[in-house]
């Protein structure tokens, strides 16, 4: 279905529009991604969490590594509903939902052993003075967002921002 027309895309631009980068890094990464899924699933049966690794049965649209990781970069680069996923790829919103809770982790372990995973569990600020000091450029995506204002003074002093009030929630 649609990784049969990916397949045959040879515009870099558009292959990197559709999964955020271009086919010769998202064939590379197939290979790191396989070697990830198969060490999970190896994990998964020493921890008994299956009895062994599914080799058989019926093949499901997603049959390969390099359909897998297309659905889950498609789904990271594009944000559809699962609905929507589900019908790109030829099955239910509930089984695209499936898959990504499935395939997810294994692109997290295939980019961490790539070294290339973002950082995102900073605890304290001495960790980003470090990564600060180890990188030369940093991107910081945040969006203050309101909440709701505690009662105690004091707690509302700890969230306060400094900014003057939303005109736009509250115009008086």
């Amino acid at each position: 279905m649609i990784y049969d027309k990916f397949s045959q895309i040879t515009d870099d631009r558009i292959v990197a529009s559709l999964i955020g980068m271009p086919k010769a890094k998202f064939t590379a990464l197939v290979k790191v991604f396989e070697s990830a899924a198969l060490a999970i699933d190896r994990e998964r049966v020493e921890k008994g969490e299956i009895k062994h690794v599914k080799q058989g049965g019926p093949k499901g649209y997603l049959d390969s590594y390099e359909k897998k990781l297309f659905f889950a970069l498609y789904y990271l680069k594009t944000y559809p509903t699962f609905d929507v996923l589900g019908f790109h790829f030829g099955f239910s919103g509930g089984h695209a939902h499936a898959h990504i809770d499935r395939l997810l982790p294994v692109l997290v372990r295939a980019l961490t052993n790539l070294n290339v995973m973002p950082e995102r569990t900073l605890t304290t600020p001495e960790e980003f003075s470090q990564l600060i000091d180890q990188y030369k450029n940093i991107a910081i995506d945040g969006v203050e967002v309101a909440c709701v204002r505690p009662q105690d003074e004091t707690e509302q002093e700890k969230h306060y921002s400094g900014k003057k009030k939303d005109i736009r929630s509250n115009p008086s």
